[in-house]
């Protein structure tokens, strides 16, 4: 029996009908709706080798694709975690969780294994060379080998940006990307009696992270180097509000925080204030994966550089995901990095598919309220108010509510809720982008 499928109108994951939230954003039931299986009739069986480096939705996405395509070709997933591809931003949701057994996987182990798909965990790709078309290998056991492909899908996504602060390589200090960062900041807890807890960062991980450690008991301050939490996504009346609601949940909130250093038991500011701290979160923004590319002569502007089909400057490679940017816009988000995977997978199989740009909508659930952000927050470049939006907005600071829609001309270019987000549906179909 064919599964029925839901897409989540909020991130644009799709996933099995029957979820109770939307197993990447968590929102509940109410912003699913079918979605029809695809429509595509191409097929074309080769025995061609398609190698795709990354185990992220990407990865899995063009995994995916090509199978649907091609029912003999050899497709092997290389990826350096000991998992198969999840749901990684479930993990600031859920920081002291034991994430084991597969229990965020997209897939069941099982999909793999019915799909002919190769999965080659603990593995790191070293080298790429297009003219050979060979991938050079680091193998889970230490040993060094080497793979052919005649189609390469890149999407080895992006790495936690640490801050050059002075101590930020001390034992304690942990970003959170994969599930192995979350066994490590259990085990922090448990050895060193963790009683507080320092997120530098005010984004959504660092904010997920900070709310999550508050829920769980533990004395939690946030800080953020700019002028407010989540600037690029809010306005300034928003992110105030949120400050205010975090604050009310005992979480300390610092702004324009300028860190001196880390040190065994604080973090400590130019000013000479001291947080204390036994466990540090640092959330201090992501970096592509775009050495191996760089490295090949494939196309780098930042990020790895691909057209609207997902196709590099190197024949036969692709990219998707977080490491890629299309027509000068990354694809850091869910539901970009599935859609780019899908599309990069189906054109790798010989299709002729074409990516239609996918909204970024910002969605948090953290510290008792909800936070939904899509389009401008009506500042230009310089991070002040551009005076060509106009805005239409509403408070209740008694409620903890905040909506705010940003139109340009006739034109609704954004919208932010605060509190009562239950307008997102309509919201996230009305805005043009």
């Amino acid at each position: 029996m064919e599964k029925r499928m839901v897409k989540c109108l909020v991130c644009g994951a799709v996933f099995e009908e029957g979820a109770d939230v939307c197993p990447v954003c968590g929102v509940g039931p109410e912003n699913f709706e079918p979605v029809e299986a695809s429509d595509s009739t191409f097929s074309k069986d080769t025995d061609e080798k398609f190698v795709i480096l990354g185990g992220g939705p990407a990865g899995r996405a063009a995994a995916q694709a090509v199978r649907e395509r091609n029912t003999e070709a050899v497709i092997t997933i290389i990826t350096m975690e000991d998992e198969i591809p999840y749901n990684r931003p479930m993990l600031t949701k859920a920081l002291l969780k034991d994430h084991s057994g597969d229990a965020l996987a997209i897939e069941a182990a099982d999909w793999y294994e019915k799909n002919r798909i190769y999965m080659m965990k603990g593995t790191r790709a070293l080298s790429i060379d297009t003219a050979g078309k060979q991938v050079a290998l680091e193998l889970s056991d230490g040993s060094h080998g080497a793979t052919q492909y005649d189609k390469l899908i890149y999407t080895l996504g992006a790495f936690c940006f640490v801050a050059p602060i002075k101590g930020s390589e001390l034992e304690h200090v942990v970003t959170v990307r994969n599930i192995a960062d979350t066994v490590r900041i259990r085990d922090i807890v448990k050895d060193r009696d963790v009683k507080n807890v320092v997120c530098i960062g005010g984004g959504v991980m660092g904010l997920e992270g900070a709310s999550t450690m508050n829920d769980e008991g533990f004395n939690v301050t946030v800080l953020e180097t700019s002028s407010g939490l989540l600037h690029r996504q809010l306005d300034d009346k928003a992110s105030s509000m949120l400050k205010d609601i975090a604050e009310s949940k005992g979480v300390k909130i610092i702004t324009n925080a300028k860190i001196s250093e880390i040190t065994g038991d604080a973090v400590v500011l130019e000013d000479g204030t001291s947080c204390p701290a036994e466990l540090v979160l640092m959330s201090t923004g992501m970096r592509p994966y775009t050495q191996l590319a760089e490295e090949a002569g494939i196309a780098v502007d930042r990020w790895v550089v691909a057209n609207e089909r997902m196709e590099t400057s190197a024949g036969s490679v692709y990219a998707a995901g977080d490491c890629a940017v299309v027509n000068g816009q990354p694809q850091a988000f869910w539901a970009q990095a599935e859609e780019t995977g899908r599309i990069a997978g189906a054109n790798a199989a010989g299709d002729d598919v074409v990516y239609e740009p996918i909204g970024s909508a910002l969605v948090m659930h953290a510290f008792g309220t909800a936070v939904f952000s899509l389009g401008t927050n009506g500042k230009g470049p310089d991070g002040n108010p551009d005076p060509k939006y106009r805005c239409e907005s509403e408070a209740d600071e008694k409620a903890g509510t905040y909506s705010a829609r940003y139109y340009d001309g006739s034109n609704l270019v954004g919208a932010i809720l605060v509190g009562d987000i239950s307008a997102m549906p309509e919201l996230t179909k009305q805005i043009d982008f």
